[in-house]
Order: C-alpha cells, then sequence, then structure tokens
C-alpha cells in the first residue's frame, strides 16, 4: 500500500513542499555575498556538498574509477541550499539565460525537459513565450510520460530539449539520439549531458553486466547501463545528426563558474542540427 502511495503524483508533491520546508528553515547559515545561484538567484557564501549517501555507495560498491576525475561534477559544491539545484543544471540555467532571450521573436517556442529536475523549471519560467514540457517514462508528475526511443512529439516540433543524465540508462541510447535529433527544430538546440571521464575516448557497456552491484562499481549507478567515453558520446550525437559544441570554462569564463558553483572541468554538450 505505502509502495503505491509512493508512486503517486501527490506524494512526490508532498515530498518536494517537505523538503522546500526543510531548506528554508536551514537556509540562513548560507546566506552570503561569495557566491549565487543562478536559478533562484540566492546569494550565498557556500553551496551544499554531494549527499552523503554517495560516499556510502563510493566505498560500499568500490567504484571502478575515482568520482573525483568525472567531467561536471563539483562534489564540493553540488547543491544550492534554497532551491536544491545541482551543478550540472546551474550550469545548463546559465547556457539558458544566455540564449532563450535570442528566441523571444521568433514567436511561441517550445522546450522539453526529459526526467526533469526540480529546479530547472524555474529558469525557463523567466521567459513566457516558452511552453514548458516535462517528459519521463515512469514519473507520475510530469507532463508527457512516453519511452525517449518513441516520441510522440512530431517531426521538427520541439525548439529546446533539454536531457540531462538521461542515457547511461537507456539500453538503445542509439535510437534515443535519433529521436532527439528528429523532433529538434531545424533552428532549435538540445542540451545532453551523461556521467563521463575526460581522460576515456571508449564508452564501456556490457550485457552480462547486470547486477545492482556490478552496474554501481563500473557503471557508477546500480540502473545505468554503461560508463560513456567522452569520444566516443560525441561520435554517437554526432552519428545521429548532430554538431556538438563542447562549452567549457573557455565559453562561460572562470569567474563565472566559481561564483556559480561549477567545477572547472565542466562542459556542456549542445546540439544543433547539422547543415
Amino acid at each position: 500500500m505505502l509502495a503505491t502511495v509512493k508512486r503517486t503524483a501527490a506524494y512526490m508533491r508532498f515530498k518536494e513542499w517537505n523538503k522546500s520546508v526543510r531548506r528554508r528553515m536551514r537556509l540562513s547559515r548560507y546566506l552570503g555575498t561569495q557566491y549565487r545561484c543562478p536559478i533562484c538567484g540566492t546569494g550565498l557564501k557556500a553551496f551544499l556538498p554531494v549527499w552523503r549517501s554517495y560516499w556510502i555507495h563510493y566505498q560500499q560498491y568500490e567504484y571502478f574509477r575515482s568520482p573525483f576525475a568525472m567531467e561536471t561534477f563539483n562534489f564540493g559544491a553540488f547543491a544550492c541550499p534554497c532551491c536544491d539545484s545541482y551543478d550540472r543544471e546551474r550550469l545548463t540555467a546559465l547556457y539558458l539565460d544566455r540564449e532563450l532571450p535570442k528566441m523571444r521573436n521568433g514567436g511561441r517556442r517550445r522546450l522539453v525537459e526529459f526526467s526533469p529536475a526540480h529546479a530547472l523549471h524555474r529558469t525557463v519560467e523567466r521567459y513566457p513565450f516558452v511552453e514548458y514540457r516535462s517528459a519521463d517514462l515512469s514519473r507520475p508528475d510530469v507532463d508527457d510520460r512516453f519511452d525517449i526511443t518513441n516520441c510522440p512529439y512530431a517531426d521538427n516540433s520541439v525548439d529546446v530539449f533539454l536531457c540531462s543524465h538521461v542515457l547511461e540508462h537507456i539500453p538503445d541510447d542509439r535510437k534515443a539520439m535519433r529521436e532527439l535529433h528528429r523532433i529538434l527544430a531545424a533552428d532549435g538546440f538540445g542540451v545532453v549531458l551523461v556521467p563521463l571521464f575526460p581522460d576515456t575516448d571508449e564508452t564501456h557497456e556490457d550485457p552480462k553486466i547486470v547486477t545492482i552491484e556490478e552496474r554501481w562499481k563500473y557503471f557508477a549507478g546500480g540502473d545505468h547501463v554503461r560508463q560513456y567515453g567522452k569520444r566516443d558520446f560525441v561520435d554517437r550525437l554526432t552519428a545521429a545528426g548532430f554538431r556538438v559544441d563542447q562549452l567549457g570554462v573557455d565559453f562561460f569564463g572562470k569567474d563565472t563558474f566559481r561564483r556559480h558553483g561549477v567545477a572547472e572541468n565542466s562542459v556542456l554538450y549542445v546540439l544543433r542540427k547539422s547543415a
């Protein structure tokens, strides 16, 4: 009975409300001027580190790679104590605040966020000409429920898509990439992020790795089906028809990364349709 209740949209809304109340109660100890969250705009003296449970899993399952070498992962300044946005979401928000204003004169625009973060929609809400849609296969609190390898959206009907830490869960990720390419408008863009290590070129996939313990060890997640290599990740997106721009500290600036709690080795993968 309890498990059924926990899968309802009402329970998930209550859970998020409860978390937000607890965040507000402890927020005063983090307020300051040294840092700023680009999503909620709160001035901070510190961001929150990654959850303690992450390090418990790291020790329990003996990760094959050190998380300290992972790209776009600021484990010391992971979450905003006000809105709970993660560092990768703050990085995405910085880009959206650059690009969405450029689309203002193009009429109504559609943005789809796959497996939506709880905070990032707040950035989109600042742009009333953008229609926000959330999508997921199983979550009850989204607008559209479907398999990303079989999107119900028409060709060229999505102006912006956000797909962060989704593809490492998808057995046929190449098909999902082709679907993302199909639905993207010719003048639109997408943002895709996955866990990867910049010093590794090849993706590690093995259909014999099926247990939660093995997947945690080799893929850094009990429901992950691969560990992407950087070169192969870009090659797969290119094969799906995308032009891939890798935007890092040289694009955003060191001070922007520091002030918003983004690690210097962070990279945002922005996709546009190839000519």
